[in-house]
């Protein structure tokens, strides 16, 4: 019963949608690096991966979102390249002053993540009231 209350909480699917992104985004991004040494080209194919991956599975599961389609991808695809852009900023950043790009990677989704939360919940996928 426990579990089922949980399950249904948007916080938690967004926690486990989010896991998986990150996961599939901290990989790729590795695999990305090790064969370019770049990590804005890196960061930019991992990270549109993982959020194509993630608008879907938000939408669909997380927030089980009713509004339109064109309405909750133009907000999305907004907050997407904020954040791709604090992102890519950050990884940089964090890798010049010697991270090791997994913690560079994971330091940045750290910071991102609340702010990711709070702009899809309120904003992106935000249910429509039907009139």
């Amino acid at each position: 019963m426990v579990f089922r209350n949980l399950t249904a909480t948007s916080l938690f699917r967004w926690f486990v949608v989010g896991c998986m992104s990150v996961a599939l985004d901290t990989c790729l991004f590795l695999l990305l690096y090790s064969l370019t040494k770049n990590p804005t080209i890196s960061n930019i194919i991992s990270m549109t991966s993982a959020t194509t991956f993630n608008y879907l599975s938000h939408y669909k599961w997380s927030f089980e979102s009713n509004r339109n389609h064109v309405q909750s991808t133009i907000i999305y695809l907004i907050s997407f390249f904020t954040f791709l852009s604090l992102g890519t900023f950050l990884v940089r950043t964090f890798i010049s002053i010697g991270f090791l790009p997994i913690f560079a990677k994971l330091g940045s989704a750290a910071i991102i993540s609340p702010l990711s939360f709070l702009v899809m919940k309120f904003f992106t996928f935000k249910k429509v009231v039907s009139e």
